[in-house]
C-alpha cells in the first residue's frame, strides 16, 4: 500500500512534537533558579524569571498551534469536499502540515535556545538558522504553488 506524503509529514509532526516535550521536560528539572523567558531577538535583554511552570509556555503554545492546524485541514477537508479533487485535498494537506513541521522547528529552536542562554553556553538565538528556516518555507510557497494550479488544470 502507497504511504501518502501527508501520512509521512503528520508523524513527523508529532515526533518534532514528542521531541519537544521531552526536551522540555528534561531540561526543566536542569534549569538554574532563574532561568530567560525571553530571547534578545532585537537587542533586548532577556527576560528572566524565577524556575516555574511557565517554562513550558512555548511547548504548550507550539502543541496548540499543531492542533490549529490540524483544525485547519479538517475545516478545509469538509468545506471543499465536492469542489476539490482528491489529489488536490492531499497536496493542500501535505502543504499546512509541512508549514506546521517548519513552525515546531522555530519553537523547538527557541527553546532550545533559552536553554542554553540559561546555562551560559550560548547567548540567543542563531539567527542563520532561524532566517534559514522562514526563508525555506518562504521557497516553499511558489513550488506548491505551481504544483497546486497543475493538479487543478488536470
Amino acid at each position: 500500500m502507497k504511504i501518502r506524503a501527508h501520512i509521512w509529514l503528520l508523524s513527523f509532526n508529532l515526533i518534532l512534537l514528542g521531541v519537544s516535550w521531552f526536551m522540555a521536560f528534561y531540561a526543566y528539572a536542569r534549569l538554574p533558579s532563574r532561568f530567560p523567558l525571553w530571547l534578545n531577538f532585537f537587542g533586548q535583554e532577556p527576560l528572566l524569571s524565577e524556575k516555574a511552570p511557565f517554562f513550558f509556555i512555548y511547548v504548550l503554545v507550539q502543541t496548540s498551534l499543531f492542533f490549529v492546524f490540524l483544525l485547519a485541514i479538517h475545516l478545509k477537508h469538509r468545506r471543499e469536499k465536492s469542489r476539490v479533487t482528491p489529489p488536490v485535498q492531499s497536496l493542500q494537506k501535505e502543504i499546512i502540515l509541512l508549514v506546521s513541521i517548519f513552525f515546531q522547528l522555530i519553537f523547538i529552536h527557541i527553546q532550545r535556545s533559552l536553554i542554553l542562554l540559561a546555562h551560559g553556553i550560548e547567548k540567543g538565538i542563531r539567527p542563520i538558522y532561524f532566517y534559514s528556516v522562514v526563508g525555506f518555507i518562504l521557497v516553499l510557497i511558489p513550488y506548491y504553488r505551481m504544483r497546486l494550479k497543475a493538479l487543478e488544470k488536470q
